[in-house]
């Protein structure tokens, strides 16, 4: 009687069960940063390539870190030196990520639209870099006055503070930027991991409570995860949508009107280099038809792109068609 009973799975399981399904994402949406990255061509989508990679390798090292822990119950001496290693690889890749979105908000479309806004979310991405390096200091220095420090309840709140400013002006950064004149696929992009990652602050304040009202009951499961699943949802959405034609805008193999070139005042050059991209021809393909070098081909792209105002292809042939 008592084996036919069902068994429930334990929370050691469903914990693992939920960094299978963030994992399974997480790399699907690397690939699909890899698609939007050659399908856009815009630095955003590489850059966020970084900062997706450093993502998922903290989720990694905290599932590795939970299994040693509680799965394979490890104790003793060992435990305090596998703490220390795996803290100081998680802060290591956390001032990575915060780097990372400080590169990202360097970007022009991103400093050109809103300065102050700009300005304050960089800042506090290199103030929470500092806050790390101090944290990692104090930690494997015990002599230092850092060590005294950053296990308080203050630095412990401060920290928090600093954190969410963070995530909020970044989130803010992303979601005010201007799309109007992007492909539907990248302001999916931008706009959704800004949302994300605005949500992120929310979700952290409600889990504070949680914790305290069940004592810590629910961990290591965490709200913070719905984030990471929303980022890789967005991701992986957006990659399809670049994928898809739009019968509403231009797409790769439509021909560009005589009306739309002459009033860019194109030259015959860039005339005939416009009607190749249009055809989907990469820079290679457009060199061996025109019998001209790669490097040329890249300077009369440049210039259309200077003359229409475009920053990426699928941007430039979008113009062309309004």
């Amino acid at each position: 009687m008592a084996n036919s009973m069902i068994q429930f799975p334990t929370v050691k399981h469903i914990v693992l069960f939920t960094y299978i399904i963030i994992f399974s994402t997480g790399f699907g949406s690397l690939a699909a940063l890899l698609v939007l990255s050659i399908r856009l061509k815009q630095p955003f989508t590489r850059r966020m390539l970084l900062v997706q990679g450093l993502f998922i390798s903290s989720l990694a090292l905290v599932a590795i870190y939970y299994y040693l822990m509680q799965v394979m119950g490890l104790v003793g001496p060992r435990q305090q030196q596998v703490e220390t290693v795996f803290g100081t690889i998680g802060t290591l890749l956390n001032m990575g990520l915060y780097l990372g979105m400080w590169w990202i908000l360097g970007l022009r479309e991103f400093r050109k639209a809103r300065g102050k806004l700009n300005l304050g979310a960089r800042i506090s991405c290199l103030v929470s870099v500092g806050i790390m390096v101090s944290g990692l200091a104090g930690s494997l220095l015990p002599t230092s006055f850092l060590h005294a420090m950053t296990p308080t309840s203050l630095w412990q709140i401060f920290v928090y503070l600093t954190v969410a400013v963070t995530l909020s002006l970044f989130g803010l950064n992303l979601i005010k930027a201007d799309m109007q004149q992007q492909h539907h696929a990248y302001r999916l992009l931008v706009h959704g991991i800004g949302y994300c990652t605005l949500a992120f602050v929310p979700l952290s304040l409600l889990e504070l409570f949680l914790n305290r009202a069940t004592q810590n009951s629910l961990h290591p499961l965490s709200l913070e995860y719905l984030f990471y699943l929303g980022i890789n949802t967005v991701v992986l959405v957006a990659s399809i949508q670049s994928l898809a034609k739009n019968p509403n805008s231009a797409t790769a193999f439509e021909p560009v009107s005589d009306t739309t070139l002459s009033r860019f005042s194109l030259t015959p050059r860039e005339k005939e280099m416009t009607a190749l991209i249009a055809q989907g021809l990469s820079n290679k393909e457009i060199a061996g038809h025109l019998g001209i070098s790669e490097a040329t081909v890249r300077t009369h792209i440049y210039n259309l792109f200077q003359k229409v105002g475009a920053q990426s292809r699928i941007e430039l042939l979008n113009l062309l068609h309004e």
